[in-house]
């Protein structure tokens, strides 16, 4: 009898235990996923009003190419498809520069609520997908290494079964040349089996060489801009539309047919890289289509620019952070200092969190700009330094605001 009751006991607090862990577990999970949303919610074209009109960003910092040289490039030749929190805690950690340099150059400080901030950012995102330019003596090497130039020539040197590729109109643009490429791939692929020529593979960085190449000679005018900034919504509708997701999964959901374009090998690719890709798997894909009676998708006008921006969109929010590691940095980097310990605030710092307030890396960002220069200054004035910021610690610091003392104290004991 007692032996039973032991192994009662011992039944009970063995299903306790259980149940604390995956209560643990389950409000841990809660965490990570808190307040993160699949698609950017800013729109870049009024972000990039903001940029080059409204607020004076592009007096000193260019994107592409285009705006001031005073500070950093802010689209391609930065890291390109960087998360919302890499160009967040770039952004903090950039700042006292920045601060300084106006203040030295009498700049007027811009005025920027949490909607601008939401647009801007949407804008710098999709500006960094472009591409980085190519070689384009490289490029030529390879428009006769791969046997481009046995069908096509470039300012009448070269093959004629195809057209001139420097009199095409429109595809010097790495969204124009992704498109003219994927919908001409059926009839280059009859001439190629016809001469006899190998499908022609391209790896790196070997598809934007091929472009400074084409681009170099070709004198059609540039129409980036009538593409981009693209909207990532219409995308993911047209990825189903054009049976994209029969073959393609993202993020675990769709097909199992070709590669997934969800993962984080594939986030980090560019417009070109995504147009190498799409060809050196063309062969594939058509036997695909062929096989499961899937007609061939084309594409038109924004069509290339949506899809991509959707595949880019998958990686603009970061994967949410931990409350518990959250609870440390703000503590390392001395936000508690005028803060508090728990962001409930202090005669120093007014409160970070607030009850049925969601702080999210725009709030940071915003806070950041509204008061980051009285911040420094009073930073200045206590000999402590500007605190900085890794890209994963902003996850972990907007959740540990995000949740209440008592879950965090919680966790704090199951672990």
């Amino acid at each position: 009898m007692i032996i039973k009751r032991r192994m009662l006991v011992w039944l009970i607090a063995a299903v306790g235990s259980s149940a604390l862990l995956a209560a643990t577990l389950i409000r841990e999970q809660r965490y990570t996923k808190l307040y993160w949303s699949t698609f950017m919610v800013g729109d870049p074209r009024v972000g990039a009003q903001l940029f080059f009109e409204k607020e004076g960003c592009a007096h000193c910092h260019a994107v592409n190419g285009v705006g001031g040289g005073l500070a950093p490039d802010l689209g391609f030749s930065s890291s390109q498809q960087a998360s919302l929190n890499n160009v967040v805690s770039s952004m903090w950690n950039h700042a006292p520069n920045m601060w300084e340099r106006m203040r030295a150059e009498k700049i007027r400080y811009p005025d920027l609520d949490s909607e601008d901030m939401t647009h801007l950012f949407a804008f710098l995102y999709t500006a960094r997908y472009l591409d980085e330019r190519g070689d384009a003596d490289m490029g030529q090497r390879l428009f006769d290494k791969k046997g481009c130039a046995q069908c096509h020539a470039i300012r009448g040197q070269g093959g004629s079964i195809g057209p001139d590729l420097s009199s095409v109109d429109g595809i010097d643009t790495p969204i124009r040349w992704n498109q003219v490429m994927w919908n001409h791939v059926a009839s280059v692929a009859k001439d190629l089996d016809r001469l006899h020529i190998p499908w022609p593979h391209f790896e790196g960085r070997e598809m934007n060489d091929l472009l400074a190449y084409v681009r170099a000679n070709c004198s059609g005018q540039r129409r980036e801009a009538e593409l981009l900034p693209a909207n990532p919504e219409r995308g993911r509708r047209l990825f189903q539309s054009k049976s994209c997701i029969v073959c393609h999964s993202v993020q675990g959901k769709g097909g199992r047919g070709g590669p997934e374009l969800g993962s984080d090998r594939q986030r980090s690719l560019t417009i070109v890289q995504l147009a190498g890709l799409a060809w050196n798997h063309s062969p594939a894909t058509w036997r695909g289509s062929d096989g499961r009676s899937i007609a061939r998708p084309t594409f038109q006008g924004q069509d290339i620019a949506d899809i991509v921006a959707f595949l880019a969109s998958l990686s603009y929010f970061d994967p949410a952070g931990s409350p518990s590691r959250g609870q440390m940095l703000f503590a390392e980097r001395g936000c508690s200092y005028c803060h508090g310990d728990q962001a409930q605030g202090t005669q120093a710092g007014p409160a970070v969190r607030s009850r049925g307030r969601s702080f999210t890396a725009i709030t940071l960002a915003t806070a950041l700009w509204q008061h980051g220069p009285n911040m420094y200054r009073r930073s200045l004035e206590l000999g402590r330094p500007w605190p900085t910021l890794n890209e994963s610690d902003v996850a972990d610091l907007v959740v540990f605001v995000n949740s209440r003392p008592e879950e965090i104290a919680n966790l704090w004991r199951a672990q």
